[in-house]
Formats: structure tokens, sequence, C-alpha cells
């Protein structure tokens, strides 16, 4: 714990998220309204102006159906607008950060140990094989209790190019979610409280952005994973490493066929599942012990200035 008493702790924390989900929110409004913009305006003409409606009630009729496009112009764009909303919460979060990072240091007080960019490689390889987990496990769970909504976030997920998913699902919202959820809310409950303590709160608020119940599920326990990564690494790095890698190797054995080759056969499915358990319980092991001794070097083996639980 920082140790930090801010003069509104309630507000420290609900007006960053408030103020990002209201940015996201504007900013798809306003987007959407672009490209419906054209769209509305010829259906408008058609309905009202050019297609001698009887009444009222007709004319609105044919409108309703004339929108159509503009509906379909915004799912088609839905991966773009996503990407530009996130975009836009970045210099705000980011701002946030930065300035926690300098009270920090203002206040006297000792930023945790970080570990050597040499030993990203765990973390990064450790994304790479949770999202072959994951995407198995989702894709049974799919299969055995099928969610209409995880279906259809799917499919207007994969809508985009491949350049387009790869930029915006694997980087820019990543980075985006990677600041809000731990870079201000998980360090903010850090500062007064216990490690689980911010960690849970920090990552149900993540999970409750996700849409389905099998996002929300796997959002969740995600949020602690990154974390842990957040605690033991010292540094907002990690989680971002993470999640982006994991985000962006999901993307790309989707588009190589690996995942459709996995999924042709269940079997296949549950080894890759079990493969990936196996090799992902190996690498955190090797992190916790990668990152202790890290700390050991520097503090000696009895140090406590990181210790998680207090």
């Amino acid at each position: 714990m920082n140790q930090i008493q801010r003069k509104n702790p309630f507000w420290s924390l609900a007006g960053p998220l408030i103020a990002y989900f209201g940015i996201q929110l504007a900013v798809q409004t306003v987007v959407q309204a672009v490209i419906q913009a054209p769209y509305l305006a010829e259906a408008y003409i058609d309905s009202f102006v050019n297609s001698g409606a009887a009444n009222f009630q007709e004319a609105m009729e044919a409108y309703l159906t004339a929108a159509g496009p503009a509906i379909e112009q915004v799912v088609k764009y839905q991966v773009e607008i996503s990407g530009a909303a996130a975009l836009c919460t970045i210099p705000l979060t980011a701002a946030l950060f930065a300035k926690d990072r300098r009270q920090e240091k203002s206040l006297g007080i000792v930023p945790a140990e970080k570990v050597p960019a040499g030993k990203y490689w765990s973390v990064i390889l450790f994304g790479v094989i949770l999202s072959v987990g994951v995407t198995c496990l989702s894709s049974m769970v799919q299969a055995a209790l099928y969610d209409e909504q995880y279906q259809e976030t799917a499919e207007i997920m994969y809508s985009a190019s491949f350049p387009v998913q790869l930029l915006v699902m694997g980087a820019v919202i990543p980075l985006a979610e990677e600041l809000m959820f731990r870079g201000v809310m998980f360090r903010r409950y850090r500062e007064t409280r216990g490690f689980w303590s911010s960690a849970l709160w920090s990552s149900l608020f993540f999970a409750l952005t996700h849409t389905n119940n099998i996002q929300v599920a796997y959002a969740f326990f995600l949020g602690l994973a990154l974390c842990y990564l957040y605690e033991r690494f010292g540094s907002f790095k990690a989680p971002a490493a993470l999640h982006i890698s994991a985000n962006a190797a999901s993307l790309v054995f989707t588009e190589t066929g690996v995942f459709g080759w996995l999924g042709k056969e269940p079997i296949r499915m549950a080894a890759a599942v079990i493969i990936s358990a196996f090799f992902c319980s190996s690498l955190f092991v090797l992190m916790q012990r990668m990152t202790v001794r890290e700390k050991g070097e520097t503090h000696g083996k009895n140090s406590d200035s990181n210790n998680m639980f207090r």
C-alpha cells in the first residue's frame, strides 16, 4: 500500500471511471451519427418528401425500412468505432496515471522495484499460450451452452479487416483498458487497500465492461492475473504486454486458421486447453521465482517492501 490519503476517496475512483465511459459513449455517438447521417437524410427525403405516403404512419414505416442501411453501416464499422472510442480515453487515463506517479514521488513514496525488460519474454509467451487455451475453452463452453450475445460479438469482432483487428483489438483497446483498470483503478485502490481487495474490485469493474457471460467470466479472471503481474513486476508494462500479446495472438491464430483446425475435432480443443494450462502454470511458477529473485537480489530475502498481501 502507498498510504496516499485522498480528499475524496470515492470520487478518486468513480470520477475517472465515469469519465472513461462518458468519453467512450460520446465518441461512439458522434461517430455513429456521422456514419448514419447521409443514409438517414436520404431515407427521410425518400419517405417523407418523395414517397407520396397517405399518412404519417405510412411515411414513418417507409422511413424505418429505408434507414436499414444506416444501421448496417454502424454494425459494419463497429470495430473501428470501438477503436476510436478507446483511443480517445487514452489521453485522460495516461494523464491521471502520470499525475499519480508524480504525487507518489512528491510524497517520498519509494516506487516498486522493477523487473528488467529482458525478463518480459515470459509474460509475452504466457499471453500467447493463454490465448490458445482460453479461445478453445470458450468455444467448448459456447458449444455446450449457446450464448447468442457471444456469437454476435464474435461476428462483429471479425467483420473488420485483419490489419484493423490487429490495430484496434490487439493494441489500442488493450492499452486503453490497462491504463484505466490497472494503471488508474488498481493503483488507486492499492493506495489504501491490500492486494486482493484492490485486484477483486478493479477486475470486477473490468469484467462488467464486457457484453456476454463468457467474456465477463474470462475478463474477471484475466483482470486478477493482470493485477498480479503489475504487482510482481512493479511496472504497468507487464500487464499491458500480457493483454496485448494475448489479444494479438488470438487474432493471428484465427486469421491463420489455427483455431479453425483445432475446432474441427473436440479432442483437439480439449488437448489444447490441457496443454495450455500446463505451460501457463509452468510459466507462472517461473515468473514467480524470477520476480522474487530479482527483489531478493536488491532488497534481501527478508524484504517485504512489495508484499502483495499487505
